[in-house]
């Protein structure tokens, strides 16, 4: 049974992109100009959701990490390092990064 506050996750990675875009652009109040990075199969540089956010003064990210249910699989710390060390690399210079993800919680995750 699926609690009454609980949302089924997006059917696809795209989706889910789609819907954190939108969920940080009222959160941080920049509809207007907050951005997909890039295309797929194409260097991010660990930038996915991004835009200049007044309240921070600089550039905010989200990485976006859709996970599957059938293989239950989850963000590593491997994965957030990675996306990390590429994202010190983006230009402007990221005052923010946030990491989203569709993966099952998991009481032994260490993040």
């Amino acid at each position: 049974m699926i609690a009454q506050n609980q949302l089924k996750k997006p059917s696809n990675w795209q989706d889910f992109e789609k819907l954190c875009k939108l969920l940080w652009g009222e959160i941080w109040t920049c509809e207007d100009t907050i951005k997909r990075h890039g295309c797929q199969g194409r260097n991010q540089h660990g930038v996915g959701v991004f835009s200049y956010v007044e309240k921070y003064g600089g550039y905010c990210d989200i990485q976006c990490k859709g996970k599957d249910d059938y293989a239950n699989a989850q963000l590593t710390e491997g994965e957030i390092d990675t996306e990390i060390e590429k994202a010190l690399g983006f230009e402007p210079e990221l005052k923010l990064l946030i990491f989203a993800t569709t993966a099952n919680k998991d009481a032994y995750a260490v993040l």
